[in-house]
């Protein structure tokens, strides 16, 4: 019993109200659970969409309180400190800015050689994000009988662009006959891209390169030159959107 209270040291302060700090010797320890009431009124919040992130700020925000972004996530700093007063509060509201399985798995097969499997797949999986074939509106069904061709090629004989820089295979399907495909320029894909808020959509304008490796192997590469451009238009409306629910509260591209 004698040890435990040598080793915890509760000194006799007057807390300042205002600054709601202690100072302590650094060979003392404090047992802030014996204390009348916490040094530190701190809090740290994870919500899980915009709606919840907003209904937050809006409720606990000081005049002090400011938003700072990255490509990683939105927070709050509640009391955030002024070039006048410092604050020894940490109170942090986050909102992590996850991908969406859609565009998780779209932006990892960018300029990714891609094998005819691995492109049927992908075609499959977001036939309805693909608005555009070529400048063309999609229907979806463009897309369905694209992969199944492609699902069913069994050999290549040759490949050629034609005048539409169009790319066209001759190719024998797996019921022996020969057939000819044309696969398209340019895929325009549109996909949210933050689960904080699937109604923000990413325009991508793809295009496609073709490597037939032997007459039974091909791989395809999806390059989309302005992928960042777009992911950072659609990250500055998400954080405009907020803000501007958020009255008042400046936000800042930066970490803090």
């Amino acid at each position: 019993m004698q040890r435990e209270i040598s080793e915890t040291l509760i000194p006799s302060v007057e807390l300042d109200t205002k600054k709601r700090a202690i100072i302590t010797h650094k060979d003392y320890t404090l047992n802030e659970g014996l204390l009348n009431e916490p040094l530190r009124n701190s809090y740290i919040i994870k919500a899980l969409d915009v709606e919840s992130f907003v209904g937050l700020v809006n409720e606990y925000k000081e005049p002090n309180s400011k938003l700072f972004f990255n490509d990683k996530n939105i927070k709050c700093v509640v009391d955030f400190a002024t070039k006048d007063k410092a604050e020894f509060c940490e109170k942090r509201i986050f909102l992590n800015l996850e991908y969406t399985p859609f565009y998780y798995d779209f932006d990892k097969n960018l300029s990714k050689n891609l094998t005819q499997r691995e492109f049927v797949f992908l075609l499959k999986s977001l036939f309805m994000y693909i608005t555009e074939i070529d400048g063309k509106e999609n229907d979806n069904m463009d897309v369905i009988e694209l992969a199944q061709n492609l699902q069913a090629v069994k050999k290549f004989d040759s490949v050629q662009k034609n005048t539409s820089s169009k790319i066209s295979l001759d190719v024998e399907i797996k019921s022996g006959t020969k057939a000819n495909l044309t696969l398209p320029n340019k895929i325009t894909f549109r996909l949210p891209i933050y689960e904080a808020d699937v109604s923000l959509l990413g325009e991508f304008e793809v295009e496609l390169f073709v490597d037939i490796k032997n007459d039974s192997e091909f791989s395809i590469s999806l390059v989309c030159y302005t992928a960042e451009v777009v992911k950072r238009g659609v990250l500055n409306r998400l954080v405009k959107n907020i803000q501007e629910r958020c009255d008042g509260v400046k936000a800042y591209n930066a970490d803090v």
